[in-house]
């Protein structure tokens, strides 16, 4: 996510502001002093229109500005709201969702979409070192932050251990949590892959994003005592709400 801020360079070689970049900063500043909190809805474009003294075409490019900044957020048919803080997990540790979040004070919640038998896709097999197609229990959820969604996640469990879960209990738990509680199977890392990729169809209509539409895609493989790997997930969230953060050390 762009930092807040950003785009405050003026937008004509002369030095001076366009509309739209004017229109831009003056929401920003009322957003960033808090004349609208967090999912509170902006003035409407006939508003905005009217205030500013601007064309449709000026507002739209402008709040499409902060679209891409992160400051808001627009929903079709309802309107501009101010975003909420970006959910940010750090990378220093290996942690489930719910554990790293709950201890910034934000709720998450747990849809289980389903769990079931299947066979391992390639890339899934290949990260657990099996021949694609090997029997497995496949869980898909959707994961939602203060309310928000966040992550459509597909997750491939060895099938020895995915054969004692249950919906309930996923729903509440992260499966890390299942895997120390439940299973008494210690995990003691993670392999984590990071990149970028648009968002189909699926992807768009349980994250409640607009085409086109861009995410963030987290492939983890997770391994427990022994290097044996227990499960491998391929996560898409919304870029918008979320982040990782590493600290580096040199």
């Amino acid at each position: 996510m762009a930092a807040h801020g950003m785009n405050t360079t003026p937008d004509t070689p002369g030095g001076g502001w366009t509309l739209r970049a004017r229109v831009r900063e003056a929401l920003r500043e009322r957003i960033l002093r808090g004349e609208w909190q967090t999912h509170e809805r902006l003035p409407s474009e006939n508003q905005l229109i009217e205030e500013q003294g601007v064309s449709r075409i000026t507002v739209r490019q402008a709040l499409a500005d902060l679209v891409a900044d992160g400051l808001i957020v627009r929903v079709h048919g309802k309107g501009s709201f101010v975003a909420p803080a970006p959910v940010r997990q750090e990378l220093s540790r290996l942690q489930g969702l719910s554990e790293a979040l709950g201890g910034q004070g934000r709720e998450v919640l747990t849809r289980v979409l389903s769990l079931g038998q299947a066979s391992l896709p390639a890339r899934a097999a290949k990260a657990l070192g099996l021949p694609a197609g090997t029997p497995c229990v496949e869980l898909q959820t959707l994961r939602f932050s203060d309310g928000q969604p966040l992550s459509l996640n597909s997750t491939w469990i060895e099938p020895t251990l995915g054969a004692s879960l249950d919906k309930d209990t996923l729903a509440q738990t992260d499966l890390l949590t299942v895997y120390e509680s439940t299973l008494n199977l210690r995990v003691i890392r993670a392999v984590v892959d990071i990149g970028a990729a648009l968002a189909n169809a699926r992807q768009r209509r349980l994250l409640a994003l607009e085409a086109p539409a861009a995410v963030l895609v987290v492939e983890r493989t997770v391994f427990s005592t022994g290097e044996r790997p227990v499960h491998f997930e391929a996560s898409t969230y919304r870029p918008d709400a979320f982040s990782y953060r590493l600290e580096l050390a040199r």
